[in-house]
């Protein structure tokens, strides 16, 4: 019996321990996909803080947006370098380009003092979505930061220092009917493959699409379909629908945004739209002096 129990103890942990019959029993690992791998970022991970490198800030691929295109608008600079891609005014309905034609903007291809004109931002209103997703100040404010939570999604503009809220915890989009109209919507978001696709109802009317002027009714539905290409790169399409102002979709031009990786910590705490300062630049530079 003593030789028995003493075999036990020699043999057992050399049993129980042996790498082999571990490496048998051992759970196994799920096999990895060789291209999340290769390609050492997460498609599903908008995160981050992107600036925007494409050439429009405007809602379509029509120039007019604050800075990069305005000298030569104005007649103040030589002619940019040409864009590889066409560009097309929107498909506007008779209603729709009469509203246009009142929306009397302090940027763009239409310039007037804001004094003269109409534009919510020379009142400090906010922007709204989508006008604070591709109007933001040209330089190192042309800039989102995006933020993922397991049940919402935020968009931080450094201008104005406005945020938007999407919901993706699997709610429905309510009824026009039953959302008041907000300045950047109501909104959800889900994955479609590798796209993020955000639809928004409920916008306020006063609210405009871009430095144009572009105007939407409240009745306005609109379409955000985010991608990421790469592991620097971030692309943004949108589409509105909205019959009575536009004959059919329109689909603005293709947003492209760089993973900002140096300046991801840096936050320009200083610009907000202030009515008291607003009100004061106005009146001393772009009232008197605007277009000279």
């Amino acid at each position: 019996m003593m030789q028995q129990c003493y075999l036990l103890a020699v043999i057992l942990p050399v049993v129980l321990f042996s790498p082999s019959l571990i490496a048998q029993t051992a759970p196994k690992e799920k096999p990895s996909n060789p291209k999340e791998k290769t390609s050492g970022f997460d498609r599903h991970d908008l995160s981050g803080k992107w600036n925007r490198v494409s050439p429009f800030q405007t809602y379509s691929n029509v120039p007019g947006g604050a800075n990069e295109l305005q000298a030569y608008l104005l007649g103040q600079a030589p002619a940019p370098q040409k864009l590889d891609v066409e560009t097309a005014e929107a498909p506007f309905t008779a209603e729709g380009k009469a509203k246009f034609d009142k929306n009397i903007p302090s940027y763009g291809r239409r310039i007037t003092a804001p004094m003269l004109g109409n534009d919510p931002q020379a009142m400090c209103d906010p922007w709204g979505v989508p006008r604070m997703l591709n109007g933001q100040v040209a330089g190192p404010h042309a800039t989102i930061e995006i933020v993922q939570l397991p049940d919402r999604m935020f968009t931080f503009s450094q201008w104005h220092h406005d945020y938007r809220m999407v919901w993706t915890d699997g709610r429905q989009l309510p009824k026009l009917e039953d959302v008041e109209p907000r300045w950047n919507g109501y909104s959800v978001g889900t994955w479609d493959s590798d796209a993020f696709v955000v639809n928004s109802v409920g916008f306020d009317d006063r609210t405009w699409l871009d430095h144009n002027g572009y105007p939407h009714t409240d009745q306005m539905r609109l379409e955000e379909r985010y991608r990421r290409l790469d592991a620097e790169t971030l692309e943004l399409v949108m589409t509105i629908t909205d019959p009575q102002y536009y004959s059919k979709p329109f689909r603005s031009d293709t947003k492209i945004w760089k993973l900002d990786r140096e300046g991801r910590e840096a936050w320009d705490e200083q610009i907000f739209c202030a009515p008291s300062e607003e009100f004061k630049f106005n009146k001393l530079i772009r009232d008197g002096g605007v277009g000279k």
